[in-house]
This record gives C-alpha cells, sequence and structure tokens, in this order.
C-alpha cells in the first residue's frame, strides 16, 4: 500500500516537473520574449540592468537583443531536448532571480520581463522561484527528464536551426524610428543655429553626467537635441531643469527652490516618454520665470528627473539626477 501511494506520488510530481520543463516555463519566457521583440524599447528593461549596464557604458540595446536571444533559444531547447529542459531551465531563472531582487532595492514597478506591459517584480520573483524549486525538487527522479550521453541528431539541429533564427530575428529588426515634431522623417532634428544632428540610432540616450562636466553645455547631444533653448545660456550663472510632466519630484523642486523670483536664470527643458507626452496625472509646473525648452519624442530619455544642471558662462560645472528637497548642483 505505501510502495503503491509513493508510485502515485513519484508519478504526479513527475509529470508536473515535466509540464514545468516542457510547458509552463518554455511558454512563460516564450511570452516575455515576443511582448520584448514587439516593443524593441530599452526603457522597458529591467530597472537593475539598466543601472548596472547602463552605468558600465553598455549599450542597452544590445543588451535587449541579446536578451530576447537568449530566451528564445533556451524556449526552444527546453522544448526539443527533454535531457537539457531542466537544468537549462533551472540556469535561466537563477539569472534571474538576482535581477528582480536588485528591481526590489531599485523600488522599480515593473520588473521589465514583458516589455511594456507591466508587472510588479514581486509578482514575476514569485513566480520565477517557484519554478525554480519546481524544476529541482519535483524533477529530481524524473527519467523523462534525465540528463543523457546521447541527444536525438535530428532535434539538435532543430535547436540549431532555431537558436540561428532567434539571433536573426533578435539583431535584424529594427527599433521603432523616432518621431520629431515638425521634421519631415523623423530622424534629425535642427536647432537653430546649429547644424542638423540624427537622433540616437538604436532610440535611447543613456547619459553620461561626469561627462557633461566641464563642458560647454551647447556642444552636449542633448543640447542640442532639445529645441528652443535660449541663446544667453553662455552668459554667467544658470541653471537647467530637465523634467517630466508627470514627475511629482519635479513639481517639488521646483515648488521648493524655483517658484518664486529667480536669482539665476532658469531653462526647463520636458522630457517626453517615447510615444509622447502624458495627458494624465500632470503636476503643476512651479515656475513661471523658468524659460522653457522640450525634447523630442520618439526616444527612450534616460533621464532619471529631476535632474539639475548648473552652468558657468555657459559651461556645465554640476550635473546630477537630484533629491528634490536637497538638491546636489544647487547655489544655497
Amino acid at each position: 500500500m505505501q510502495d503503491t501511494e509513493t508510485k502515485i506520488r513519484s508519478g504526479w510530481q513527475g509529470s508536473v516537473a515535466v509540464a514545468l520543463a516542457r510547458v509552463i516555463v518554455p511558454l512563460w519566457l516564450a511570452i516575455g520574449a515576443v511582448l520584448k521583440l514587439m516593443d524593441l524599447s530599452p526603457t522597458h528593461l529591467p530597472a537593475a540592468l539598466i543601472k548596472w549596464c547602463g552605468g558600465l557604458g553598455i549599450d542597452l540595446m544590445f543588451v535587449l537583443r541579446f536578451e530576447i536571444v537568449a530566451e528564445l533559444i533556451v524556449v526552444g531547447v527546453m522544448v526539443l531536448l527533454p535531457p537539457l529542459a531542466r537544468w537549462i531551465g533551472v540556469a535561466m531563472l537563477a539569472v534571474f532571480v538576482p535581477v528582480l531582487i536588485g528591481d526590489l532595492l531599485l523600488g522599480a514597478s515593473s520588473c521589465g520581463c514583458f516589455g511594456a506591459v507591466k508587472v510588479s517584480p514581486w509578482i514575476t520573483l514569485v513566480m520565477d522561484v517557484t519554478f525554480l524549486f519546481g524544476l529541482l525538487l519535483l524533477g529530481r527522479s524524473e527519467p523523462r527528464l534525465a540528463v543523457t550521453r546521447d541527444l536525438p541528431t535530428s532535434k539538435v539541429l532543430i535547436a540549431g536551426v532555431w537558436s540561428l533564427l532567434s539571433v536573426v530575428v533578435a539583431f535584424g529588426l529594427s527599433a521603432p524610428g523616432a518621431t520629431v515634431p515638425g521634421g519631415i522623417d523623423g530622424s534629425v532634428v535642427e536647432s537653430p543655429g546649429s547644424a542638423a544632428l540624427s537622433l540616437p540610432a538604436d532610440g535611447y540616450y543613456m547619459p553620461q553626467y561626469q561627462d557633461w562636466i566641464g563642458r560647454p553645455f551647447a556642444e552636449l547631444d542633448v543640447a542640442k537635441w532639445a529645441s528652443n533653448l535660449p541663446d544667453d545660456l553662455i552668459f554667467g550663472s544658470q541653471y537647467v531643469i530637465f523634467y517630466r510632466k508627470d514627475c511629482e519630484h519635479c513639481h517639488e523642486l521646483m515648488a521648493l527652490y524655483f517658484s518664486g523670483s529667480l536669482e539665476r536664470p532658469t531653462t526647463a527643458i520636458s522630457v517626453p516618454e517615447r510615444d509622447g507626452y502624458p495627458t494624465e496625472n500632470l503636476q503643476p509646473f512651479d515656475c513661471p520665470e523658468c524659460r522653457l525648452a522640450e525634447l523630442p519624442a520618439g526616444v527612450d530619455w534616460f533621464l532619471q528627473t529631476p535632474v539639475l544642471v548648473r552652468l558657468v558662462d555657459g559651461v556645465v560645472e554640476c550635473a546630477a539626477e537630484v533629491d528634490a528637497t536637497a538638491p546636489e548642483c544647487l547655489v544655497q
């Protein structure tokens, strides 16, 4: 009787493990890969990857495409090659877990696993950990998932072709084109008195604020992309604020330090999302004396607003993503 119960328990555990390894986890990964492929925007990468890779100067579009390729290859291998399915699934999920923990530590609202579809990192972490331990524990003694020396040649070839196609698709698709108000094809921006400047080819801009220090603000790409910048930025001490119209911290910064008569000329540059400016949750603009400029839509601007820049005779003296209550770069 006890042997029968053990066999039954072992049977359903093995069936669950096979379902996880051959169907559920591959489907979970495939949905994420396809949604990221449809969106193809690095702004929807996990916040931890953006911070870690962006801080190292790694091309975020390459990171996105590489992630899509890895997920698609894993999907193909898990479906086609049962002896490898369990352990390659474990490896992929084990990579995801620290990234999701990083997202939680950074306070991200979305895990970045499903492109533009926002899913809480908590939900994804619980799912991934559940799948991970399911594969580890339930599949331990399942013969259908046991690693073998010999793999079917035909399925290995199919998996190889699938992997090659995954690379071609992920790296062959173009990022959504930038759309610039007033432009013909959305590929260039022209500022008065300056030559046309192409927008980022990969559709995103990651600022390196330390590289701004000591350079004329007008020579920075981000300044050349902005429209309506005043001509007198080269005179005296001034501020430039990059803000988003639905950014509560931007509103707080302006209300605290820029709402009255300004001691130094201040230019506020609005930062849109890829698809334009938001229409909901708009914050009051509390800097009546600010001169207004804007960046074009159609680009993922990785500016964590508010960003405050202090200029002296047009040269960047300080630039940082600031705390609204105690902003770096502000002379007090």
